[in-house]
């Protein structure tokens, strides 16, 4: 089953939480820096990385029960720890063993939750795990520290200005991912959500063999546009992909990275058939089918 995408802020506490990210990019004197200088920002904001290469239960327990003891406030998270920041004493503890890419927005992601003034006067420790930072169980608070993670690495409007003066492509976010110093997922989600296009991005797992269909590639989660939804609403994908689907069809595989651009049809809210354009990027751990409609490149959709 997909897991839903719900980083969404009320338009008013988006506008604040860009406000502050804005702020620790000037702080930092890291805008039109590239890729975006993390260390700096992280670093400007008066926040430190601890040098502890793992989160152990031990380091764990201690800080529950300092917490405890001083009568703080904890944000304890749900399973595995994955990142910790110490409000007070302005620390992040991470877990080294997770990827690199992955490590650059949990500083940041850290760091959100230790200078959003309303986050930091009310916890003196914050846990996130696998679960807390999923969009599908995301709080608030969970919300407002990834949206402030994903402006500082993409300098707020930065890499969304660049993406649109390139013609619309799975490659566009790919290669400005290497340019923000971005994972290609953060990228490519991004691009999506940020767009005036009506487009969106099935992630799929990566395939795996099956005897009746050659193989099958689970949908992880569909990301999509402001004007996608305006138009489309919520569509039912399936909950799986084969190569006797449209969307199974453009899967890479025999060691190939890249699909060709195919048309396939998505029916709106309304019942109406569009024409649409579908192509697929993978890694080696995710697949990223990009969609989108014809008529948002050449035209505007029929408002409904």
């Amino acid at each position: 089953m997909a897991r839903p995408d719900d980083y969404s802020l009320a338009d008013a506490q988006r506008r604040l939480v860009q406000q502050h990210a804005k702020r620790a990019l000037l702080n930092a004197a890291a805008l039109g820096r590239f890729p975006t200088p993390v260390a700096d920002v992280i670093a400007a904001a008066n926040v430190v990385v601890a040098e502890e290469p793992i989160l152990d239960d031990g380091l764990l327990a201690r800080f529950r029960k300092r917490a405890k003891t001083a009568g703080q406030a904890l944000r304890r998270a749900m399973s595995k720890v994955m990142g910790m920041v110490d409000v007070i004493a302005r620390v992040i503890y991470l877990d080294r063993t997770i990827h690199a890419a992955k490590q650059t927005f949990l500083k940041l992601h850290e760091t959100g939750h230790a200078v959003l003034p309303w986050q930091r006067d009310i916890y003196a420790v914050t846990e996130d795990c696998e679960m807390t930072l999923a969009p599908d169980i995301a709080d608030q608070f969970e919300r407002e520290a990834s949206t402030f993670a994903s402006d500082v690495v993409f300098q707020i409007d930065a890499f969304t200005n660049e993406a649109n003066q390139c013609a619309f492509g799975i490659l566009v976010p790919v290669r400005l991912s290497r340019r923000y110093g971005a994972s290609i997922y953060m990228s490519v989600r991004r691009y999506v959500t940020e767009n005036h296009r009506a487009c969106a991005v099935l992630v799929l797992e990566p395939p795996q063999a099956c005897s009746r269909h050659g193989f099958v590639a689970d949908l992880r989660r569909e990301v999509a546009s402001a004007e996608f939804r305006r138009c489309f609403g919520s569509l039912k994908w399936p909950t799986c992909f084969h190569p006797g689907d449209e969307i199974g069809a453009l899967v890479p595989m025999g060691g190939r990275k890249m699909s060709r651009p195919r048309e396939i049809t998505l029916i709106d809210r309304n019942g109406m058939r569009h024409r649409c354009i579908a192509e697929a990027f993978t890694q080696s751990h995710q697949v990223f089918i990009l969609i989108h409609a014809v008529a948002t490149l050449t035209g505007t959709l029929v408002k409904t």
